[in-house]
């Protein structure tokens, strides 16, 4: 479990440095507020920088008190392969669009090995 949670947190900075990377697209109908640059920074930049590494053991408490959800973010290829139990399956190059299938309030641990 412990290298799980390591690979967690360098999936969830690889993945917020791979969206951070991304443009946004316009919105259609040119609704919806565009991301706003501060001083060098974009907001999903500022988000990135909230991303805070957790220990194997605060990982499992969080999963085991139903306040977190594992996400694997590999393909569903992978995912059948082997998997977390427990974890929900939404490849990386998805999870900006699928965000809502996640529950609100929960933290979220996403790995990806």
């Amino acid at each position: 479990m412990r290298k799980a949670v390591t690979v967690v947190a360098a999936c969830a900075l690889a993945t917020g440095i791979a969206s951070a990377q991304m443009k946004p697209k316009a919105p259609a109908g040119g609704g919806g507020a565009p991301l706003t640059v501060t001083g060098g920074a974009s907001q999903m930049e500022l988000a990135i920088q909230k991303v805070r590494r957790i220990s194997e053991s605060e990982a499992q408490r969080m999963y085991n008190n139903n306040a977190a959800v594992l996400v694997d973010v590999r393909s569903s290829q992978q995912f059948a392969l082997s998997h977390i139990r427990g974890a929900v399956n939404i490849p990386n190059s998805q999870l900006v669009a699928r965000l809502k299938e996640l529950p609100p309030g929960k933290t979220i641990i996403t790995y990806c090995a």
